[in-house]
């Protein structure tokens, strides 16, 4: 079964609806922006954790599967090889998270302004698409 326009967007506002709620506990017990700041870069610190130990995981699995596989042909190689390059880019990855991290911990002030534009950005969005897509913008017309 194939989902309509308008239930997917009614998915949609009910996935910013869910990250609204589940965010609204620490929005509600931070006491300024700089402990809400915290909150969320410690989050990023975990998830920024396990990817590290995950492209670990990848990079010894893929070099362990091409040195057993030394004997063979290229074929079952290139599947240990693909997985090293999905491990490198993860920690390239990583990289660049660390380093959106690092921003806005020293750039607050202007974190904050990128993300409030963001968010009225979103607002506007939510706003125009749900009139668009209720169908109160045409008029019937009747004839007598």
């Amino acid at each position: 079964m194939s989902m309509t326009a308008r239930s997917k967007f009614r998915l949609a506002k009910l996935a910013v609806s869910a990250m609204i709620l589940a965010l609204s506990p620490s929005l509600a017990f931070a006491s300024t922006e700089t402990d809400l700041i915290a909150q969320i870069a410690g989050l990023f610190y975990v998830v920024v954790g396990l990817a590290l130990v995950a492209a670990f995981l990848q990079m010894g699995a893929g070099l362990m599967m091409w040195v057993v596989r030394l004997g063979t042909d290229n074929s079952p190689r290139d599947v240990a090889i693909h997985r090293m390059e999905y491990a490198v880019a993860t920690l390239f990855t990583l990289v660049l998270v660390l380093g959106v991290v690092e921003f806005i911990q020293t750039h607050l002030s202007q974190t904050l302004y990128i993300l409030s534009v963001g968010l009225i950005g979103l607002f506007a969005w939510l706003v125009i698409t749900s009139g668009a897509f209720s169908g109160g913008g045409e008029e019937k017309k009747e004839d007598h």
